[in-house]
């Protein structure tokens, strides 16, 4: 069943509103009714951030007070809804519903990413499961794999210490050869060609990483960019490093970071977003989770003051 037909089917039947997330629509605060999930702020406070998880195919499915994004994934044939929000109950009817319109119409089970302990805890209760395979062959269970890295370090040019050491010395090496800026619209500098031809990794993206960068390039020019952040490292002009934050809960998010291939480049410029979001208002600074252990260990030993926040992901019972 297409996902527009299974769209129309749950707003006859159990009263949804479906709006589809367009560029008219991305980027926007007011997209989902609260971005706290039975008040916890998981990763992903942003409408951003379904744009990006639905490689720009994607309705936003509420009713009430909860919410959810739902996206067929080409890239790894699922159903998923995406970061559901609102009070626990409401989140879980809502839930619910989806998946039963799913099992019933497009006999597909739904699979639910994001979840706090508590929305999970709730839905095993009710017989959702592990994913009977694994999301992608690279990646089996995605940014779920590890938890959450929350950055709390203190908010100093330098900080100190032996556990700082290596984030000290990535200072050292790059402060008198980069220029940092923030801006809260695209600058339009070579963003495009950065993500796609000169980043570390831009010749080693599979068509699961690609449909995630062409979405975050197509978002650039969307008609809003409420809360969000856009970071630049340039070098004589040269753009070096580029990323993506937001803010809408008091914590910082990271959506969204490339950079050319140089030593302890990353773990510099990620210093430099740091200190500015903690200057501009938040308490912290959520990097999400991470599908692979060097990847999560490279968040945690650049960033040792940290809180971990594990999120899970489900599928519906069958």
């Amino acid at each position: 069943m297409p996902l527009a037909t299974m769209s129309r089917e749950l707003h006859h039947h159990f009263g949804t509103d479906i709006r589809p997330i367009t560029l008219a629509t991305l980027n926007r605060v007011d997209l989902l009714p609260t971005y706290l999930q039975a008040g916890a702020d998981v990763h992903g406070s942003h409408s951003l951030f379904y744009w990006l998880r639905a490689r720009g195919r994607g309705h936003v499915v509420s009713r009430d007070n909860a919410a959810m994004g739902l996206s067929w994934r080409d890239d790894v044939e699922r159903l998923i809804a995406i970061r559901p929000v609102g009070p626990l109950d409401a989140v879980v009817r809502l839930l619910d519903d989806v998946a039963r319109v799913a099992h019933d119409r497009a006999e597909q089970p739904l699979v639910v990413r994001y979840c706090s302990p508590a929305v999970a805890d709730y839905l095993r209760d009710q017989g959702w499961t592990e994913m009977s395979g694994p999301w992608h062959a690279d990646a089996p269970a995605d940014d779920e794999t590890h938890p959450e890295v929350i950055v709390t370090a203190p908010a100093v040019e330098l900080p100190g210490g032996r556990k700082y050491k290596p984030l000290r010395e990535a200072v050292f090496r790059h402060a008198s050869s980069y220029h940092y800026t923030a801006r809260p619209t695209p600058l339009g500098i070579g963003e495009t060609t950065l993500i796609h031809a000169d980043a570390a990794r831009a010749n080693d993206y599979d068509l699961h990483e690609l449909g995630f960068n062409d979405a975050v390039t197509a978002s650039l020019i969307s008609l809003h960019h409420d809360r969000l952040t856009y970071h630049y490292l340039t070098r004589r002009d040269r753009l070096a490093a580029f990323a993506i934050t937001a803010d809408i809960t008091g914590i910082a998010h990271g959506y969204y970071l490339a950079a050319r291939s140089e030593p302890r480049l990353v773990t510099y410029f990620l210093w430099l977003i740091y200190l500015q979001q903690r200057r501009a208002g938040a308490s912290a600074l959520n990097l999400g989770g991470s599908e692979t252990r060097p990847l999560y260990e490279f968040k945690r030993h650049t960033f040792p003051d940290h809180i971990l926040q594990r999120t899970c992901l489900l599928q519906s019972p069958q």
